[in-house]
């Protein structure tokens, strides 16, 4: 971990995020000015949350790759997540008392990362309501997102499972039409509970159905409402 000094290129990263959607950039760049702000780089590996070692701040990705992973007694671990460049975490760890945090976070790759303090937050909100009201907004879509991944564990074929799945990663992703895939075909087979010839077959029948095309780790989405009401084979 590296402490970088803070760059007027990173700027905008912030006023582009959630918490200043339908604000004037004014209120970013006092935000990026505070104390409570600042920007950090990680090595590729290296652990930037774990559940017993966090901060109370919200972290937005400024370049580089991260994955949130739910260890596994097993050595099975679940990826949970995956943030690429304006991705935010650490929602999760803030305002309440939890003691531990949801997944590990490591960098994939070299990153940078600007954090938001709670304090500094805290400071945003009593400021300008609207960051408040921006900040409840994404709680709320974050619950439609856990909701998502509840259908994901829960459904019932290989196709929903999958289905389920590219969903929650595009989501993710600033360009959710074209995405890498995390992780190989093995780790996602296991991570979906099916073996690797099912795996493959769920994918050729959403490419069959006009619902996804796939190149190597490369999935466009190309009918994401049929994805996401299950409404296969048409």
């Amino acid at each position: 971990m590296k402490i970088l000094q803070k760059q007027k290129k990173y700027l905008p990263m912030l006023s582009q995020s959630f918490l200043f959607s339908g604000l004037d950039t004014q209120q970013a760049q006092h935000a990026f000015e505070c104390e409570g702000c600042r920007c950090v780089s990680f090595e590729a590996g290296e652990k930037i949350y774990t559940r017993h070692s966090f901060e109370k701040s919200v972290g937005i990705v400024l370049s580089g790759q991260l994955q949130a992973v739910k260890p596994s007694a097993e050595k099975n671990d679940l990826i949970m997540n995956i943030f690429y460049t304006g991705g935010v975490f650490g929602v999760a760890g803030l305002f309440n008392s939890a003691r531990q945090y949801v997944s590990d976070i490591t960098a994939v790759k070299p990153s940078r990362v600007m954090f938001l303090s709670q304090s500094l937050l805290h400071r945003l909100f009593c400021r300008d309501v609207r960051v408040a009201e921006n900040y409840i907004s994404y709680l709320s879509g974050r619950i439609c997102f856990l909701n998502n991944r509840i259908d994901f564990f829960a459904g019932g074929n290989v196709e929903y499972r999958l289905a389920s799945f590219l969903l929650t990663v595009s989501l993710q992703n600033r360009t959710p039409e074209e995405f890498q895939l995390p992780c190989t075909m093995s780790q996602l087979a296991s991570m979906l509970n099916m073996g690797r010839a099912s795996l493959y077959r769920a994918f050729n029948a959403l490419t069959a159905d006009g619902l996804i095309r796939r190149s190597g780790k490369t999935i466009v989405i190309l009918d994401s409402d049929r994805l996401k009401t299950g409404q296969f084979h048409e």
